[in-house]
């Protein structure tokens, strides 16, 4: 999900910039939204009632968290960055460092979400999120840069336009695993396996995303 303000044909690192400015200048108004903390908790409590693995499991369909909010927007709507992180959470270290959704939730909304949220989190918000629980981050907007991170790193989270002729289509972000050699998106509509970040962005939807910044986690080995 992405602002109408941000014209097309801007490239990938001016992209960002901007979503990131956006989310600064809400940072400093210090928006506060303390009836999604109960209202959060409340709801995750049910899908976990409804569905016990859902404690311990990946979300691969944000359109059920309708019942879930994020600023003034629901999590189904705007929530696809956050997701990527519980997941990514989820699954590094056996899941060392999952945090709750609702906490989740409540942490990037005091950081500055983009339009109080309508709009989700910055790339670079995330990013900075993970470089503080201690995990070694690297962050590109270069997609030559892409696939090298792919073979490189353990844990992804990609933003990708949703058509490359048209940002007014919205963004999408999620959560790239990987299984050896193969690469597994999470909550973007992909069943497949693959062997490198530039197949999956191919294989999306309509076949017209345009990859805008990764993020690769590389797990430390003893």
């Amino acid at each position: 999900m992405i602002f109408e303000k941000i014209p097309g044909k801007l490239n990938n690192r001016t992209i960002v910039n901007v979503m990131d400015r956006m989310r600064r200048m809400e940072k400093v108004v210090k928006l506060r939204f303390r009836k999604n903390d109960v209202s959060n908790a409340e709801a995750f409590e049910r899908h976990a009632e409804e569905k016990p693995e859902f404690r311990t499991s990946l979300i691969e369909r944000q359109d059920v968290l309708s019942d879930m909010s994020l600023g003034r927007s629901s999590l189904n709507y705007s929530g696809c960055e956050v997701i990527a992180v519980y997941n990514l959470l989820s699954r590094y270290d056996e899941g060392s460092f999952k945090v709750g959704l609702p906490e989740l939730i409540e942490t990037f909304e005091k950081d500055g979400i983009i339009h109080a949220g309508r709009f989700g989190v910055s790339p670079r918000s995330m990013a900075e999120y993970l470089r503080g629980l201690g995990l070694n981050v690297n962050f590109t907007t270069d997609e030559t840069d892409f696939d090298v991170l792919g073979f490189y790193c353990d844990h992804f989270i990609l933003t990708v336009m949703n058509d490359r002729r048209n940002i007014f289509k919205q963004v999408h972000t999620f959560y790239i695993s990987k299984e050896g050699d193969c690469l597994i998106s999470h909550n973007a509509g992909l069943r497949m396996r693959y062997f490198s970040i530039s197949e999956i962005i191919k294989a999306l939807p309509d076949g017209r995303a345009k990859g805008i910044c990764l993020i690769g986690i590389k797990e430390d080995q003893d």
